[in-house]
């Protein structure tokens, strides 16, 4: 797993229009039927309109575990977790859309018009031929000050390299001037700065050499990611 991987996923979901919602049914066993995304950002939260009186929404009251697939090509973006129904008018408004009327002719008041909120906690990718799971707790894990995920380094073992935060801004192939910079303001890690990205996190995540990120800003969309994290 690698920050690399990480974007590519959140692309994949950010291009979706649909998704699989699998919840659990009155058996017991697993019930799964698509559902249209709304602006989804990353992996680590999603949203999705739904009635009051829909299936669904009866199952997730009676219990929340939940599993969302995200699907393109080859690709494949599964997240567990759990949902929860939101019915508050800020949280209707702020994910409507306008083909909602079609299905709640009373607007973004609609009494029957809801929202499932859901927060993943566990996730399995294969993407480019790549593969990873773990969790999310694993990921929120401050690894580096830039965001990459070092917890999940080859170098680690291969080359005897601890890290940035580890080694002071010293991994094994020499000084880091962002790693640096970052320690030098206190921050824990770039997200942590107003700045962010600034120019020489900018360069590293978002250049053309070869250790740049692929896609372009993949460390920093981890470190909004670490940022965000309540």
């Amino acid at each position: 797993m690698n920050a690399n991987l990480f974007e590519k996923a959140n692309q994949i979901i950010r291009a979706c229009d649909a998704a699989y919602l699998g919840v659990i049914d009155e058996k017991g066993g697993p019930h799964v039927s698509t559902v249209s995304t709304i602006r989804p950002e990353n992996m680590l939260e999603a949203y999705f309109a739904t009635g009051m009186g829909a299936n669904k929404t009866k199952r997730l009251l009676r219990d929340r575990r939940a599993s969302v697939c995200y699907r393109s090509g080859g690709d494949n973006v599964t997240l567990d977790g759990e949902a929860e129904i939101l019915t508050d008018q800020c949280t209707k408004s702020r994910c409507w859309l306008d083909w909602f009327i079609d299905h709640f002719p009373g607007g973004e008041t609609d009494l029957n018009y809801c929202i499932i909120r859901f927060t993943t906690k566990r996730a399995s990718l294969w993407v480019d031929g790549e593969n990873a799971e773990f969790t999310v707790d694993e990921l929120l894990t401050v690894q580096s000050r830039c965001g990459l995920l070092c917890n999940w380094c080859t170098y680690r073992e291969s080359h005897g390299c601890g890290g940035c935060i580890q080694s002071g801004g010293h991994p094994f192939w020499g000084e880091c001037r962002l790693a640096e910079c970052c320690q030098d303001k206190g921050h824990a890690h770039c997200g942590e700065c107003p700045e962010m990205p600034c120019e020489v996190l900018q360069d590293f995540s978002c250049g053309d050499g070869d250790e740049s990120d692929k896609p372009k800003g993949a460390r920093i969309a981890v470190c909004k990611a670490w940022a965000a994290k309540k």
